[in-house]
C-alpha cells in the first residue's frame, strides 16, 4: 500500500484499480442504451423481472431458493415476481432483530407462511467481530473491506441451517430508478462536492486526506488529481458521472464485495437488478434516473414505478408497510395522502427501532486494540499522532462511513498480515 493508493482509498473507500468479473454488464453499454430510445413501459420492466425469476429458479425446490428480504421496495418487487411464479422462498434478513427491516420482512414472512431466517448478533463484541473480519479477508483474499464482516457471518449461518442452492438479492434496484443517494460508506464527501457543487478538487482532496489522517506531505496532490480525473465517474458531465459512480463504483466495487462473499458460500447468486438484460430494459425506458432528472418532485415520485410493478405482479403485497413508514398502497393513493402518512409515522416511531447494525462502543474497543498492534510501515502513510488523538474522543458516531477513517489502517494491516502468513 503506497501513499497514493492510501489517498485514493480515502477519497473513494475502495481500491479503484481492482477489477473482477462479478457482473457482466458494461456501464458504457448502459449509456448507449439510454441514448437509443425510451419507449419501454413499466409492464415491460415487470415482465422482465418475472422472466429473470423464472429462468433462475426453474430447477430448484422452494426450500432451495432464498431471497434476501428487507423492508424496502427492491426485495418486495422480487418477492412479488416470485409469488406470481408460484414460488415461496426462504427469506433471509440480517441485522438487529428489532430493526425496521427485520420487523417488516418478518411480518410478510409470517403472513405467507414463509421460512424466515434472521441471523443476527444483537450484542456484538470485539472478539466475535475479529473472527468474522478474518473470515471476510480469507474468503475474498483481502479485497472485501472488514466492514463486510457481519454480512459474512449472516450468510455463513444461513448456509449452515438451510440447503440454499440459489440466492436472490435486490442490490442496486432503487438506485437505477431514483439515482444516487450519497452515503459516506460508499465514498468520502469528495465526489459529492466536486461533482455536484463543483468545488475545487485540489482543496477538497486535501481536506479529505487530512480528515482520514493521510500524511499529505507523502502525497503528490497534482498526480493524485490527474489519476482521479481519469476515473470513469469523474470525466463526464454531472449526470453521466453519477451513472458511472453508481455502476462502476457502487455496483462493481462496493456491492461486488458482498456478492463475492455470498458466492463463496452459495454458488448461484442472482442480483436481479444488476443482470445485464434487466439493465438494458431499464435504460431503454423512461423510468431510469437519467431520464427523470433531479428535483424534489422527482424524488417524491420515484417510489411510483416500483409500486406499480408490485401492483402488476402481486397486488396483495401493496398492503404491507415498508421500513420507511408507508405501504405501497398508501403511496399509490397520491402524494397528498402519502406525505402526511409518512411524516406522521416518522414522528410517531422516531427512535423506536434500532439500526440494522450499529458500530457502538464494542467497535471502538476493536479498533483501539488492533490499532495499537499495527505494523510500523502503515504509519509511513498515516499520521499516527493525529489518528490516536482523534480516537481518544468520547463522542464517536455509530455508522460505518464514519469509522472508515479509523478502520482503513487496521484493515490494510490485517490484510498484509493475512497475505504474509502472520495471521
Amino acid at each position: 500500500m503506497y501513499p497514493d493508493q492510501s489517498a485514493l482509498f480515502s477519497l473513494f473507500h475502495h481500491n479503484v484499480d481492482y477489477h473482477d468479473d462479478t457482473f457482466d454488464f458494461s456501464t458504457n453499454d448502459l449509456y448507449r442504451e439510454f441514448k437509443k430510445s425510451n419507449n419501454l413501459e413499466i409492464k415491460d420492466i415487470a415482465d422482465h423481472i418475472y422472466s429473470i425469476i423464472l429462468e433462475n429458479s426453474a430447477c430448484y425446490k422452494d426450500s432451495e431458493i432464498t431471497l434476501m428480504l428487507t423492508g424496502g421496495l427492491d426485495s418486495r418487487v422480487i418477492l412479488a415476481a416470485m409469488f406470481k411464479a408460484g414460488i415461496k422462498p426462504v427469506c433471509l434478513t440480517y441485522g438487529n432483530s428489532g430493526s425496521r427491516d427485520v420487523t417488516c420482512a418478518r411480518t410478510i414472512a409470517k403472513a405467507y407462511n414463509l421460512n424466515f431466517h434472521n441471523p443476527c448478533k444483537d450484542q456484538p463484541d470485539k472478539n466475535w467481530y475479529y473472527k468474522w473480519v478474518i473470515e471476510t479477508i480469507r474468503r475474498d483474499n483481502g479485497n472485501a473491506h472488514l466492514h463486510r464482516a457481519h454480512r459474512t457471518y449472516a450468510i455463513a449461518e444461513h448456509k449452515e441451517y438451510f440447503d440454499t442452492k440459489v440466492l436472490f438479492t435486490g442490490h442496486m434496484g432503487g438506485e437505477g430508478i431514483r439515482g444516487l443517494t450519497y452515503n459516506n460508506y460508499y465514498s468520502s464527501y469528495f465526489f459529492e462536492l466536486v461533482n455536484e457543487k463543483r468545488k475545487d478538487p485540489y482543496q477538497i482532496a486535501r481536506n479529505v486526506l487530512n480528515d482520514y489522517f493521510i500524511r499529505s506531505e507523502k502525497v503528490d496532490i497534482g498526480q493524485l488529481i490527474k489519476i482521479v480525473n481519469e476515473l470513469p465517474w469523474m470525466k463526464h458531465d454531472k449526470e453521466v458521472n453519477k451513472l458511472y459512480y453508481l455502476y462502476d463504483l457502487i455496483a462493481k466495487l462496493h456491492h461486488a464485495q458482498d456478492i463475492r462473499i455470498y458466492k463463496s458460500y452459495i454458488n448461484n447468486v442472482i442480483t436481479v437488478f444488476l443482470e445485464k438484460s434487466y439493465l438494458k430494459i431499464l435504460f431503454r425506458s423512461r423510468y431510469n434516473f437519467l431520464f427523470k432528472g433531479a428535483g424534489l418532485m422527482t424524488k417524491l415520485r420515484n417510489p411510483f414505478d416500483y409500486c406499480k410493478i408490485i401492483e402488476y405482479l402481486q397486488p396483495e403485497l401493496l398492503d404491507f408497510q415498508l421500513s420507511n413508514g408507508y405501504t405501497p398502497a398508501e403511496y399509490l393513493k397520491g402524494l397528498w395522502y402519502y406525505i402526511p402518512v409518512k411524516l406522521y409515522r416518522k414522528k410517531l416511531f422516531k427512535n423506536s427501532y434500532p439500526s440494522s447494525f450499529s458500530y457502538g462502543k464494542w467497535y471502538e474497543e476493536f479498533i483501539r486494540e488492533h490499532a495499537h498492534n499495527i505494523d510500523p510501515w502503515i504509519w509511513d502513510h498515516y499520521n499516527r499522532d493525529e489518528y490516536f488523538k482523534s480516537l481518544k474522543k468520547n463522542d464517536h458516531r455509530t455508522d460505518e462511513g464514519y469509522w472508515h477513517k479509523f478502520s482503513n489502517p487496521v484493515f490494510f494491516d490485517l490484510v498484509n498480515k493475512y497475505r504474509t502468513g502472520k495471521i
